[in-house]
């Protein structure tokens, strides 16, 4: 069962911060960073429109520059709103990413940051207009779509869109019968947000495909995989 750190787990670090993405990839086989726009146009790493959320700061997102954002404390840490290049940077190679796109005006300019990244990347959203914009610029970009509370409409959309994941609010695989569906159609399921290690047990008992995790669980089985292997050449010399 793949575990994947919502947020870079930020109920423990600072949320989608460098810190968050740097210390979620020694547990999880992915890292999920949300992606917005700034007011002066780089890509940023922050889940809130309004920085008064988790900032020391006030407005919106949009409203402000990488320079403003960069100077905020993310949950009252050292750590400012970063650059999304800046996170990625610190994401080793073999750690998955999945990147959580607010609007469908980013997806162009991410499909080309996203050329130069090795990470497995998977692309997910509430909203399927990103979705669509991503498959018709980038028809090979694995997808996912994050199901809200109308399981039967969003199995529709997901469908009709094509993706390979189904991201569900735990509850839904107990109360419904949406990881039978979704597997039928070819989707793997990830529950979120999974806070507790009973849960985690109880989920992969139901048979979901991954788990994306608010805090550290302990070491993913593939994470403890890769590390007991011996390091080769490449992996001693670190990302280029």
């Amino acid at each position: 069962m793949q575990l994947t750190a919502h947020r870079g787990f930020g109920d423990e670090y600072p949320e989608n911060t460098v810190r968050a993405a740097r210390e979620a990839s020694r547990f999880a086989d992915a890292v999920e960073i949300d992606v917005r726009r700034c007011g002066t146009g780089e890509l940023v790493a922050s889940h809130w429109e309004n920085v008064e959320l988790v900032t020391d700061g006030r407005g919106d997102v949009t409203d402000l520059s990488a320079s403003d954002l960069a100077g905020l404390r993310v949950d009252g840490s050292d750590f400012g709103v970063p650059l999304l290049s800046e996170v990625l940077e610190v994401v080793p190679p073999d750690v998955g990413l999945t990147l959580d796109v607010k609007s469908t005006e980013v997806v162009a300019d991410l499909l080309a940051l996203l050329e130069t990244v090795p990470n497995d990347v998977v692309i997910s959203s509430f909203d399927p207009d990103p979705l669509w914009r991503t498959r018709m610029l980038e028809e090979s970009m694995p997808l996912a779509y994050n199901f809200g509370l109308r399981p039967d409409a969003n199995f529709l959309t997901a469908e009709t869109i094509g993706v390979e994941h189904a991201n569900v609010h735990w509850a839904l695989c107990f109360l419904t019968d949406i990881v039978e569906r979704a597997h039928e159609a070819g989707m793997d399921v990830h529950a979120w947000p999974v806070a507790t290690r009973p849960l985690a047990w109880a989920l992969d008992r139901r048979g979901v495909d991954g788990i994306v995790a608010t805090r550290p669980l302990g070491r993913s089985a593939r994470r403890e995989r890769v590390e007991a292997e011996p390091p080769t050449a490449a992996t001693e010399r670190g990302p280029s």
